[in-house]
């Protein structure tokens, strides 16, 4: 008989005093993960990854090990996609996930806000994902875990903050100045088709795989339709490109009313965020900038 694989997601933080005391606190949940055949993602220091192999033995062989620097690299609200991904992953294969992330804050590709961010956005993007993620890390974290472990057992955290609430107190460092950009045009609704044959022109010009251009398209004209839609109607498009093109599209309308854009699909009967739900799939990275100036959305693709 073939067991249930359980959905509810769980979100806790690892409270430890070294590497050798949050090895012997993570392998009992890596053991049973793997048993299970299931989907183990660790990304961990290099010490603290050698205690953890140390302490699994042969199991550490079912273990998918990635390099901190390489997944934090990217917007933490990218990395909480990402792991969301690796759930949906694993929930195809009819099982359940364990990410197990250890906060780095000397990690120098990560922005000082990266950790607290990414905790934040870990609730709402593994939202209904059978995926169990374990952050190691300080004890200010467990305000962002609805969950503690320590070496005394698991527990409710008495401290959590609903994400809408703490992502208020970490907003997003400024978008990056990226110099002049190779094409730019302002767009209303007469302009799309332009917009999008400007987009293939300048992309596929500039080396991009024509499967990635048609990509790129699809997603500016996603997010400039929105502009058009249900901002103020107008907005400018402007594109870099290089080894990672970067597409901004930038309004006028007014802050966003989705403080975690793009993180999930929106229900149904929703009318609004497919634009940017489908941007981000389509993109490596999705980032946005929301106040009352406007909006800025740029997405980078490789």
């Amino acid at each position: 008989m073939t067991t249930a694989v359980r959905r509810a997601p769980q979100h806790e933080a690892v409270l430890h005093s070294g590497p050798a005391e949050l090895a012997r606190l993570l392998a009992p949940r890596i053991r049973a993960t793997a048993a299970a055949r299931h989907v183990v993602v660790a990304v961990l220091d290099g010490e603290t990854e050698a205690a953890v192999r140390a302490e699994l033995g042969t199991v550490a062989d079912d273990v998918e090990f990635r390099d901190p620097a390489e997944v934090h690299a990217v917007p933490a609200f990218t990395v909480a996609v990402r792991f969301a991904r690796t759930s949906r992953r694993a929930e195809q294969a009819g099982g359940r996930a364990l990410v197990i992330a250890q906060h780095l804050p000397d990690l120098t590709v990560a922005d000082p806000r990266h950790w607290a961010r990414l905790d934040i956005a870990l609730n709402v993007a593994i939202a209904g994902l059978p995926v169990t993620v374990l952050c190691a890390g300080p004890a200010e974290a467990a305000t962002a875990h609805p969950s503690i472990t320590t070496a005394a057992g698991t527990s409710v955290s008495g401290t959590f903050r609903p994400p809408a609430e703490a992502v208020i107190d970490h907003p997003p460092p400024p978008p990056p100045d990226l110099g002049p950009p190779a094409a730019e045009m302002a767009f209303g609704a007469a302009e799309l088709a332009r917009l999008r044959h400007r987009v293939s022109d300048v992309a596929g010009r500039a080396g991009l795989a024509s499967e990635r251009v048609a990509d790129l398209v699809l997603a500016v004209n996603e997010l400039a339709s929105n502009s058009v839609e249900h901002g103020p109607g107008t907005g400018r498009f402007r594109l870099w490109t290089g080894d990672h093109p970067v597409a901004e599209i930038s309004d006028g309308g007014g802050p966003m009313d989705a403080p975690f854009p793009g993180l999930t699909l929106p229900p149904p009967e929703g009318v609004r965020g497919r634009g940017l739900w489908l941007a981000s799939e389509l993109c490596d990275v999705l980032q946005v900038w929301s106040d009352t100036d406007g909006t800025v959305v740029r997405v980078t693709i490789s």
